[in-house]
């Protein structure tokens, strides 16, 4: 891992191994895990070992420039993250029949831009934004690009998950547009999404607006199914917060559901 030394992991090195990608090996359903912006598959872990004990085949990407250190984001696009995603999808189709995709954050804004153009039998994204108070970032520019992991910190609410939680101290300006780039991207292909969908948001995230929930699920007019669970008892980081069992739990009920019609 080209780097991952010189970075700072949650103040312990045993972290260095977590942000790493995962994959766990079960049966014919397959799952694929999405991180966030300035995240790693640390994130995702829980969710997937939860996944893999019932069976499923779990395979968390870690999408470029993240894991190692901020200066890897810089010269990156978005088109560089979703290849990451793509190529991914691509090793698990190999190995399982059915498909899905499970993102946070802007994993999230990637498994519904995959579902919107590739084959899958269903997508879950958890607090993902397709748009963001730009106003906050043209305000306080500093404070939210060089002190970033602080600012996603403040907005968990269960101590040791914030105590554990990895990610970037700081984001390039440049990552951050590309951000809004896809955002901008994928707010134009929820309308192509054929695949059923299961959103998750919390009413207490203040880093992606809540709202992103219903705007999501009204613009998925071409899904076969659809639904929202508001999360009542997390921040922005419902994945590892403590509202994340629910969220495993309802993920695992939506697959599980689907793959009985099959």
């Amino acid at each position: 891992m080209s780097g991952a030394g010189k970075e700072k992991f949650a103040g312990n090195v045993k972290f260095t191994k977590g942000i790493k990608p995962f994959y766990i090996s079960g049966g014919d359903t397959g799952c694929l895990l999405l991180h966030g912006f300035s995240g790693s598959p640390l994130e995702m872990r829980p969710l997937g070992e939860y996944l893999a004990a019932r069976g499923i085949t779990v395979a968390g990407v870690r999408l470029a420039g993240h894991g190692t250190r901020p200066a890897d984001l810089k010269g990156l696009t978005w088109h560089d993250w979703v290849k990451s995603a793509a190529t991914g999808l691509a090793e698990l189709k190999n190995k399982c029949s059915r498909v899905y995709l499970v993102g946070f954050s802007m994993g999230g804004t990637i498994s519904l831009h995959l579902a919107a153009n590739y084959r899958v039998e269903g997508v879950i994204a958890v607090c993902a934004p397709v748009y963001l108070d730009l106003r906050l970032y043209l305000r306080h520019p500093f404070r939210y690009l060089l002190s970033f992991k602080r600012e996603v910190d403040h907005n968990i609410k269960d101590p040791r998950a914030r105590k554990n939680h990895y990610a970037y101290k700081s984001a390039p300006p440049g990552a951050v547009l590309q951000l809004f780039k896809l955002m901008r991207l994928v707010r134009s292909e929820l309308k192509t999404v054929s695949c059923p969908a299961l959103l998750f948001h919390s009413r207490g995230d203040c880093i992606v607006p809540p709202g992103n929930g219903p705007f999501i699920l009204e613009n998925l007019t071409g899904a076969a199914d659809k639904k929202l669970i508001r999360l009542e008892n997390s921040g922005h980081m419902a994945v590892i917060d403590y509202d994340k069992d629910r969220v495993m739990s309802e993920a695992y009920r939506f697959i599980a559901a689907l793959d009985k019609q099959t």
